[in-house]
């Protein structure tokens, strides 16, 4: 949505433009601002994710998701619409209670309407005020009519939460 209209506005910008230098320059620019926008875009995408899990919203949990999205943990995997969310109701009804999930470090990487991301996750306790485990994240994200999408998210635990997978009885 903002990649179109950024690009429409900065096109209509590049047309009026009175020399080839200033063109070229703006059409630098412009390339500079869609990549800003879709880095943005993308980074909201990683929170969203995780809001949902906090405010326990299936719908917006597998709306982060390409139609056959898959999510990929140490519970297990899940793919498509159904299996997403059945995922995401495990999820708050366990580990993800009363949690609060903070991502950061994202690095991003795009190439046209194909993406990937990696980045950390910290997992909080909202009544005990700790830290509760942490992790990683590599994603690979694709462009849809929609926006950004989660093709494939994989959450790498670190050793740290191996207490709470033991208690699930699942493997990393």
């Amino acid at each position: 949505m903002v990649r179109n209209l950024l690009s429409a506005v900065l096109m209509s910008l590049a047309a009026h433009a009175a020399t080839p230098a200033f063109a070229q320059v703006s059409e630098r620019n412009m390339a500079r601002a869609l990549e800003a926008a879709d880095r943005a875009e993308i980074a909201e995408l990683s929170a969203r994710f995780d809001n949902s899990l906090d405010s326990e919203d299936a719908a917006r949990f597998v709306a982060t998701f390409a139609t056959e999205g898959e999510l990929v943990g140490f519970w297990g995997t899940a793919k498509g619409t159904e299996e997403l969310r059945q995922a995401h109701t495990f999820m708050v009804s366990t580990f993800s209670k009363n949690k609060r999930h903070v991502v950061t470090n994202h690095e991003i990487s795009i190439n046209g309407d194909r993406a990937s991301m990696y980045c950390y996750l910290t997992v909080f306790d909202r009544v005990g005020l700790a830290v509760t485990g942490t992790a990683t994240f590599t994603d690979e994200l694709i462009h849809t009519p929609e926006g950004w999408r989660f093709a494939r998210r994989i959450l790498k635990a670190d050793p740290n939460v191996d207490p709470i997978i033991k208690q699930l009885g699942t493997t990393k």
